[in-house]
């Protein structure tokens, strides 16, 4: 790598922690205003994956059981997730995220996609198809760094 290569890549590095940290604390700002805490992660998880133990879902997120048992019944008294028995044996109970949830989801993703769009407001039409490439590029190399690949 060149001298101007490496002053590069230094002030791009800068750039990168800058712009996605504070891009960061946005999303996290719209998000914790509805969705304190570890609901937000609680949601998308169920968005994602579908209905899910209460048990996997700790373990998904890292949090004891208790922790997901509170945000839980937070999200179902605002109508965000339901828990459902299981068919076979009673004593399970999974979590799903319910169609009110998922439209607060899209509602604080728009919010979340506005603020973005504003940031990234200067680039042209032809810049964010490079954007878009060379991030899909990175979480390649990222995957293959990781053995996932």
């Amino acid at each position: 790598m060149s001298e101007r290569n490496k002053t590069d890549f230094v002030r791009f590095e800068e750039l990168f922690w800058n712009v996605t940290r504070e891009m960061g604390r946005m999303w996290k700002q719209v998000f914790e205003e509805h969705l304190p805490g570890s609901q937000s992660h609680l949601v998308f998880t169920l968005a994602r994956k579908g209905p899910l133990k209460m048990s996997e879902l700790a373990q998904i997120l890292g949090l004891t059981a208790g922790a997901v048992t509170a945000a839980s019944d937070k999200l179902m008294n605002h109508g965000y997730v339901t828990r459902i028995r299981d068919e076979s044996d009673r004593r399970i109970v999974h979590l799903a995220i319910t169609d009110e949830g998922r439209e607060m989801l899209q509602q604080l993703r728009a919010v979340g996609r506005t603020k973005m769009s504003e940031a990234f407001s200067h680039l042209d039409e032809g810049q964010l198809p490079m954007m878009i490439e060379v991030f899909e590029q990175a979480a390649v190399n990222i995957s293959i760094m990781k053995g996932n690949e």
